[in-house]
């Protein structure tokens, strides 16, 4: 698991300002199925992607939970409106207190 962590970011080539992107971001992380034994969970301390958050020029535009039911290396797709250039940051944290980000620059052609 060398590239743990890992994000990957795309974007459109071509953004005018006013545009609505459509941003696509995947994380390389494992992530561990909740176990259960006569129906209810395993107590453990399970490791998944837990949250995610957006900023763009510094402002969140987004903030997720997500459970452990989240796929291994998982994938995220959002949009949001460029208003200006910028970075577009996204950060995954997960239950153990990994933070793992990306950065895009948002630029206008």
């Amino acid at each position: 698991m060398a590239e743990i962590g890992k994000v990957r970011i795309r974007v459109p080539s071509s953004i005018k300002q006013g545009d609505v992107v459509r941003v696509r971001a995947l994380v390389i992380h494992p992530m561990e199925i909740v176990q259960r034994r006569d129906g209810k969970p395993v107590d453990k301390n399970y490791h998944f992607i837990h949250k995610v958050v957006v900023t763009y020029n510094g402002r969140e535009i987004l903030a997720a939970e997500t459970t452990q039911s989240v796929s291994e290396n998982p994938f995220f797709a959002f949009t949001f409106r460029a208003t200006e250039p910028g970075t577009l940051k996204i950060a995954f944290l997960d239950t153990h207190g990994g933070k793992y980000e990306g950065t895009v620059d948002i630029k206008f052609s």
